[in-house]
């Protein structure tokens, strides 16, 4: 039986404090992940230009259905990125605010990991040799870009019934329960797992995989933080969780939505 989160522990923060960061989070942080993505799609170019250096020098794995399968990376860092700053440029002031330094520094620590997938490129060569057999790459990159689509269709599915509740930061916004949330209490992530899965199979190399795992376990740790939220601003999240999975969904028809909320679930934004 799924049981509520424990409130999360931490440092308690004012609400000037609170509504700083939430401004912040809406006014200057889509225009750092549109600055990131706009890296990426330099990267892209960049990159275009070894491959012709290489064509040009008749090196003899310089190919253009490998040149696209390493191109990959770049293309969905940058759609991911953009993907975060749009949301976050149209989302609604929430009305409960972050309470706890925690229900800020975590958020942030997820985004500061695309700056870790940017720096990669610095890594020893040895962490950023593709892990995969030349011929296996192509086809990685194929799957990749699937996954991402399927990814990208669950995260708007979800931004669909969210709709302005999006955000970064541990705090309430909305009452959501239809759509996937009928199914899945972070179907957003669910999509960023997709995702992820797609950034790990394009550039399968060992500093991607432990970026991946470290911003997992980031996004673990943030749902984990706004449950413990949902259920201090509204009593009725405990009985969504009951009926609900947490990342994936379960393997039965979800129950109806509970009387007491005029929508369904409240939302701290994702």
């Amino acid at each position: 039986m799924t049981t509520a989160p424990p409130a999360s522990a931490g440092t308690p923060i004012s609400e000037r404090f609170a509504l700083i960061a939430v401004a912040i989070e809406r006014y200057v942080l889509p225009w750092v992940f549109f600055l990131l993505a706009w890296s990426e799609i330099k990267s892209i170019y960049a990159h275009y230009e070894q491959y012709r250096m290489m064509v040009r020098r008749g090196y003899h794995l310089a190919s253009w259905p490998l040149f696209l399968a390493e191109s990959t990376r770049y293309v969905l860092l940058s759609c991911l990125l953009t993907f975060f700053g749009l949301t976050l440029l149209i989302s609604r002031r929430p009305t409960h605010l972050p309470k706890k330094l925690v229900h800020v520094t975590v958020p942030l620590a997820m985004s500061y990991y695309f700056f870790i997938y940017r720096g990669l490129e610095y890594l020893p060569r040895t962490w950023q040799m593709n892990l995969l057999p030349i011929d296996w790459q192509i086809p990685a990159a194929a799957v990749a870009v699937f996954l991402a689509v399927i990814g990208y269709a669950v995260a708007l599915w979800g931004i669909s019934y969210l709709r302005r509740s999006f955000a970064l930061l541990v705090a309430v916004r909305e009452v959501v329960s239809g759509g996937p949330y009928a199914y899945v209490r972070h179907p957003m992530y669910l999509g960023y797992i997709f995702e992820l899965s797609g950034l790990v199979l394009s550039s399968c190399c060992l500093g991607m995989l432990a970026a991946a795992a470290g911003f997992l376990a980031l996004m673990v740790l943030r749902a984990r933080l706004e449950e413990a939220r949902l259920v201090e601003a509204c009593p009725a999240y405990r009985d969504y969780m009951q009926r609900t999975g947490f990342l994936f969904p379960r393997l039965r028809r979800p129950a109806a939505a509970p009387a007491t909320t005029s929508d369904g679930e409240v939302r701290a934004g994702q």
